[in-house]
């Protein structure tokens, strides 16, 4: 299916302000956060699925954009290409860097933090990022405004999360959001991060998860049915699943909470 006909494409008139660009990596985040919106058109193309949608007053795109910051990056750069966009937010999971951070609890970071290896390529959050925080702090999950780390390979094991903590002083990790504050950068439009934490820092990724997982973000099914023949395996999905289906509810709070005061 082709981008949706509903929304405007740059230049072209219109009584409705631009959408703001969700971009996430997962099926499974694109899947949480659509029941967020109302007005549901999906689209695929080469570059992904989306969702054109509405929450509340706003025309939202909802892009799964595949695994790392060069896909997201590439996703806000070609759907800008297509459409007026007004603002992007990077949302999706996260893992954990900072002792106090659980399963659910949600980074909204003031910056974001490219991974180099040492300090890394820092992107600062415009000044509404205050108020999003605000906005969030009124919901009942618990909430991080510490920098954000996003890494090119996952930190899989408890003294690489922690080592990263120290490097860089990030309280959370992910693979896209740098990819889309430097896409945004260019574009010149605000952009914002919010992340819900799924695995903390002393819970270690084990190998076999990269086998799930296409680099577009969607689930290899027959991988993980196989999976499920070791217990130690079916332990790590149930955990995995739980901890997933927190951060997903804790997004959509976020999400509802974040956009009206954020208002790119």
């Amino acid at each position: 299916m082709d981008f949706p006909d509903a929304l405007q494409s740059p230049g072209e008139p219109t009584m409705q302000p631009p959408p703001i660009a969700l971009i996430v990596a997962l099926a499974q985040e694109r899947r949480a956060l659509r029941r967020c919106l109302s007005s549901v058109q999906g689209w695929r193309t080469e570059e992904g699925h989306g969702v054109a949608g509405r929450l509340s007053r706003d025309s939202i795109l909802l892009i799964q954009a595949g695994i790392g910051c060069d896909r997201a990056r590439r996703a806000l750069l070609t759907i800008s290409r297509r459409f007026s966009i007004r603002g992007a937010c990077s949302i999706g999971f996260a893992g954990g860097l900072a002792d106090s951070l659980r399963a659910g609890d949600l980074v909204c970071p003031g910056v974001v933090i490219r991974d180099d290896g040492q300090a890394g390529r820092a992107f600062a959050v415009g000044p509404a990022h205050a108020a999003v925080v605000a906005a969030l702090s009124v919901d009942r999950t618990p909430l991080v405004d510490g920098p954000l780390l996003s890494v090119d390979s996952p930190l899989r094991t408890t003294e690489a999360k922690r080592a990263a903590h120290s490097r860089t002083g990030a309280v959370g990790v992910d693979m896209e959001a740098a990819g889309v504050a430097e896409a945004a950068h260019s574009l010149g439009i605000p952009w914002l991060a919010i992340k819900a934490v799924v695995d903390t820092v002393d819970e270690p990724l084990p190998c076999f998860l990269s086998g799930w997982m296409t680099p577009q973000g969607n689930l290899q099914w027959r991988s993980l049915v196989s999976s499920l023949t070791l217990p130690s395996r079916r332990r790590v999905l149930r955990q995995l699943a739980l901890a997933s289906r927190k951060a997903g509810l804790a997004l959509q709070r976020g999400l509802k909470m974040a956009l009206p005061a954020w208002s790119p």
